[in-house]
Formats: C-alpha cells, sequence, structure tokens
C-alpha cells in the first residue's frame, strides 16, 4: 500500500457505483456512530439551550415533563440537524476549525431565523399586533443561545471530521 493509501479496515470502504465508478463512502459502522454522535450532540445541546433561554425569558425551569414530552422531542430533533448539516455541508473537504465555527453560527442563525419568523408570524395572525420591546430581547437572547450552540456543533463536527479523516489514512 502506498503512504496516503486507504485502509481496508478503516472507517471507509472503496464500493462501486451503477455505472462502474469506484468511490470511497463511510462504512456502516462509521456511519452509525458518526449520526449517532451529531445527533446525541446536536439534540442534548439544544435541549439545555432551549431550558436556560426559557429559564432567562421566563424566569421558570422546565421540568423533566417538559423535556422529554412533546416539547423536547420536537426541540431535540430540530436541534439534531444542525450538526447533521453541518456535517453534509464540510465532510472530508479539509476544512479548517474556523470554518466548521462560522459555517455552523450561520446554520443556527437560519434556523432561529425560521422559529422567529414563525412566532411572528403567529403573532400577526392570531394577535393582530407584532412583538414589543420585550420580544426582541427575547429574540436577542434566541440569537445569543443560538451562538453559543453553534460553537458547540462546529468543534464537534469538525472534531468527527478530523478523526475520520486521521483514521481512513495509514500513518
Amino acid at each position: 500500500m502506498s503512504d496516503r493509501a486507504p485502509r481496508e479496515d478503516g472507517p471507509t470502504e472503496v464500493v462501486e457505483t451503477d455505472s462502474g465508478e469506484l468511490v470511497e463512502r463511510l462504512s456502516a459502522g462509521t456511519a452509525t456512530l458518526l449520526l449517532a454522535w451529531l445527533i446525541g450532540i446536536g439534540a442534548l445541546s439544544t435541549l439545555l439551550g432551549a431550558w436556560a433561554y426559557v429559564w432567562v425569558v421566563s424566569g421558570q425551569r422546565l421540568g423533566l415533563g417538559a423535556l422529554f414530552g412533546g416539547f423536547g422531542i420536537y426541540t431535540a430533533v430540530a436541534g439534531s440537524a444542525g450538526p447533521c448539516v453541518l456535517w453534509l455541508a464540510g465532510r472530508a473537504q479539509g476544512h479548517t476549525l474556523g470554518w466548521f465555527l462560522a459555517t455552523s453560527a450561520k446554520i443556527a442563525l437560519v434556523m432561529v431565523g425560521i422559529v422567529l419568523a414563525f412566532l411572528l408570524l403567529i403573532l400577526l395572525v392570531m394577535g393582530g399586533r407584532i412583538p414589543v420591546a420585550g420580544g426582541l430581547a427575547a429574540a436577542g437572547v434566541m440569537v445569543a443561545v443560538a451562538l453559543v450552540l453553534s460553537v458547540i456543533w462546529g468543534v464537534a463536527t469538525w472534531a468527527a471530521d478530523r478523526w475520520i479523516a486521521r483514521a481512513r489514512v495509514e500513518a
């Protein structure tokens, strides 16, 4: 084997496509581990962020019923999307930690923008009004929490990317 050849028992495998082209892809074990890692990081960090957000904005702490009920499940599913999208955007391209941090911040801000646009629509349609200063402050807190979460997502995804890059070639 050459100095930079893929390992036969590594995290990737070479497979043939329908057109006969050989491509390298993640092995089933690596893909499963990576998905569990990204979903876990995204879901748990977002649940923690939602808990902190509700506590800061309303002064109430969410209980186990909220975190393991509908609110928690939907929050975890939405949060797990962040690191997964980040992985798909930057996988195996040799990006730096800075790139992962900047891109994760962009993804988090888009996710917050979607939530805030939805909340604004609800306020306009259901209440016939726009948010007051307190609503703008709550939106600012949401942006701040999302940016903190994006750092966690960026570091976790970059670490997974580097681990796979190091493991797929012989030392």
